[in-house]
C-alpha cells in the first residue's frame, strides 16, 4: 500500500473578491467569485461564485446558509475540461475578541454534488458527497490596526466515508496579512499549505497556495426623519 501512494507538488495562484452586505446589526449577505490556477498561471484549477445570508444570534455567534458554484478543470492528455459542482452549504461561525485580537472557529456543512466524466467526456450525471470543515484562526494587530498578522488551520474530511481512504479530504494551514486600505476595503496576502488526497486514488496533492483577496464591506443604514 505504501509503495502505491505518490505525492504530487504543485504550485497555484488563488485570486478572490469577497463582498459583504450589512443591511442591519443581525442580517447580511456574503459573496465572492474566485478565479484559481495551477503551475502557477498555466493550468486552470477553479472558477468560483459564491452567495450566503448571515444572521448574527449575538456578539460572538454568527449563522450562515449560501450555494456555491464550481467549474472545476480537469485535463483529459491536452482537453480541457470544466466540470460542474453545485454547493448548498451551512455554517456556524463563533468570534471572540481578547486585546486587540480576534479568534474565529467555524464549523461548516457542505453537500456536494460533483459532474461525472466517463470515457474523457462530461455526463449528466452528478455524485453526492457530504462533507464538513472545522477551521480556527487568529488575527492579530501589528501597527494601528491596519495591518494585522493570519494564521489558521482548517481540516477537511467526507463523513460518509469514514471507514475508507476518502474521509480525509483536505488539510489547510494558512498564513497571511490582512492590509486596511479605507473603513471599508481589505486586502488579504495568504499562504497556504495544502494537502489533499484524490478522491479515487493513492495520490497526495501537495500544493503550495499564494492567495490574494479584495475584501469589501457596504454598510445600509436607515434614514432617520
Amino acid at each position: 500500500m505504501q509503495a502505491q501512494q505518490k505525492t504530487i507538488h504543485k504550485n497555484m495562484l488563488w485570486e478572490g473578491y469577497y463582498n459583504t452586505l450589512h443591511f442591519d446589526k443581525k442580517w447580511s449577505l456574503t459573496s465572492d467569485a474566485q478565479m484559481r490556477t495551477s503551475d502557477w498561471t498555466k493550468k486552470w484549477s477553479q472558477l468560483v461564485v459564491r452567495s450566503g445570508l448571515n444572521y448574527a444570534i449575538n456578539a460572538h455567534f454568527n449563522l450562515t446558509g449560501g450555494f456555491a458554484f464550481f467549474k472545476n478543470a480537469q485535463y483529459e492528455g491536452t482537453t480541457l475540461l470544466f466540470k460542474n459542482e453545485w454547493r448548498p452549504y451551512q455554517e456556524l461561525a463563533y468570534q471572540v475578541k481578547t486585546n486587540k485580537a480576534t479568534f474565529t472557529q467555524r464549523l461548516r456543512t457542505e453537500q456536494r454534488f460533483l459532474q461525472q466524466v466517463v470515457n474523457e467526456k462530461k455526463t449528466k450525471r452528478y455524485e453526492f458527497v457530504f462533507r464538513l470543515r472545522y477551521r480556527f484562526s487568529w488575527l492579530l494587530p501589528l501597527k494601528n490596526d491596519g495591518l494585522k498578522l493570519l494564521m489558521g488551520n482548517e481540516v477537511l474530511v467526507n463523513p460518509q466515508y469514514i471507514s475508507s481512504k476518502r474521509f480525509f479530504d483536505q488539510n489547510r494551514t494558512v498564513a497571511g496579512l490582512h492590509i486596511k486600505l479605507n473603513q471599508s476595503v481589505f486586502l488579504e496576502c495568504q499562504y497556504l499549505k495544502i494537502f489533499q488526497w484524490h478522491s479515487n486514488t493513492s495520490v497526495l496533492d501537495d500544493l503550495n497556495v499564494f492567495r490574494i483577496n479584495i475584501n469589501h464591506s457596504i454598510h445600509f443604514q436607515k434614514k432617520s426623519y
